[in-house]
């Protein structure tokens, strides 16, 4: 987008158009910027879904094994509030916990063969899945007694 002097709304262009008159509008070049045309009749709207949901637990797990996050249900509730993440599944932690390390593992392999390495399950990902380990069971919260 830099190199098509698009910098969003300060100069009037980006993703967007920003015209003087009117409401902004999606730039009609976006498209040519992905070279890959996806046929939209051969897209699977579940394998979407799963792919949305999946990177954004991959990177809430990279947060909590680098220590950004150190509180599991902080980052369920900071990615539901935070970033949309769908509030059915519990956020992003307990989506990974609700389906399994394994499960979620092995989905993000696949993704990562098929879409690119931004789906590869980190370390502290593999080795829970080899262990069968939940977050809420290796990082369980710090819960304080109420004072009664």
């Amino acid at each position: 987008m830099e190199k098509r002097g698009r910098f969003g709304r300060k100069n009037g262009k980006g993703f967007y158009d920003y015209p003087q008159a009117g409401p902004k509008r999606l730039w009609p070049g976006l498209a040519d910027l992905q070279p890959k045309k996806l046929d939209p009749d051969t897209i699977s709207v579940n394998e979407l879904k799963q792919r949305l949901l999946a990177v954004q637990a991959l990177e809430t797990a990279r947060c909590i094994e680098e220590g950004v996050v150190t509180d599991v249900r902080e980052a369920d509730v900071g990615s539901i509030l935070g970033f949309g993440f769908a509030p059915f599944t519990g956020g992003t932690i307990s989506y990974i916990d609700g389906m399994g390390t394994k499960a979620f593992v092995a989905l993000c392999v696949d993704f990562a063969k098929r879409h690119g390495a931004r789906f590869k399950p980190s370390k502290l990902l593999l080795d829970m899945a080899k262990k069968d380990e939940t977050f809420y069971g290796r990082f369980p919260p710090n819960v304080r007694k109420a004072v009664a």
